[in-house]
């Protein structure tokens, strides 16, 4: 081996990879087709930040689930599985203990210091406004309350604070990777953007379709701030069903494999 070779194997271990999952909803599963091609070409985060959805998938797979169960979850998951009505609590419409109750059958009482890749979930503080980073503790909490959809889903209480998702401060938290020591950073966006070309069909895809239009104007992302940024536009799919989740996977897959021949040139990858 040349000397320089050697210097630039010594450089390429040196290099700590930030992964960045935005929210989304069920589009979170175009997150699992963004994994699924980085996975294949051998690019391994060291640190993963996620939001919402992006925390849902994010420490799944920060807990070493591999993606071909994530995978199978959102192929067979709906909402009676993780959702039931709020009638005692007002505060919302939909109370998301089912939900915590399932991420326990299959991750256990796991905390964050459990994982095999350091994580890091986005949440907001409803009382203050202000950005949340649950990175200790136990998990499947602060998972919950990273996809905590206002109105919709029941806040969760964490520390004393009542939070709820974090898309509303922070919807792809590619800064929270330079607090965690990445320096190179990679995003995947599903969030929505711009112009809805799905027409909302029911209340609750109603509701989506006002937040990801609040949120494109407040926490967009600006794609200059990441090294490489993988944007997978699923707008003509539901942001509340599951029943297009395959659809979603692959275009997600396309969008990490239209972006994967620059990535590996930035990370020096044959």
């Amino acid at each position: 081996m040349e000397p320089f070779d050697f210097l630039l194997t010594k450089f390429r271990k040196k290099r700590t990879i930030g992964l960045a999952l935005s929210g989304g909803s069920t589009y979170g599963a175009g997150h699992v087709g963004v994994l699924q091609v980085l996975q294949e070409a051998g690019i391994k985060p060291d640190f993963v930040a996620g939001t919402s959805a992006g925390a849902l998938v994010g420490s799944a797979y920060c807990a070493g689930v591999p993606l071909v169960e994530i995978e199978e979850l959102f192929l067979t998951l709906d909402w009676p599985t993780l959702v039931k009505f709020s009638i005692r609590k007002p505060i919302s419409l939909l109370d998301t203990q089912p939900m915590e109750a399932f991420l326990k059958k299959r991750l256990g009482d796991i905390e964050f210091k459990d994982l095999k890749i350091p994580f890091a979930a986005i949440a907001c503080d409803i009382h203050t406004g202000e950005r949340v980073v649950l990175d200790s503790g136990p998990l499947i909490p602060a998972v919950r309350a990273s996809s905590a959809i206002p109105v919709l889903f029941t806040p969760v209480e964490i520390g004393g604070r009542l939070l709820v998702d974090g898309g509303i401060v922070d919807d792809v938290p590619v800064e929270q990777l330079r607090t965690m020591n990445a320096d190179f950073t990679i995003v995947s966006d599903v969030s929505r953007k711009g112009k809805i070309s799905k027409r909302p069909e029911n209340i609750y895809e109603v509701m989506m379709a006002t937040i990801y239009t609040m949120q494109a104007r407040i926490s967009a992302v600006d794609e200059d701030a990441c090294d490489c940024y993988i944007r997978t536009d699923l707008s003509q799919y539901s942001s509340w069903g599951w029943g297009d989740a395959a659809k979603m996977i692959a275009t997600g897959r396309k969008s990490a494999e239209a972006a994967l021949p620059r990535l590996k040139q930035q990370l020096r990858i044959k």
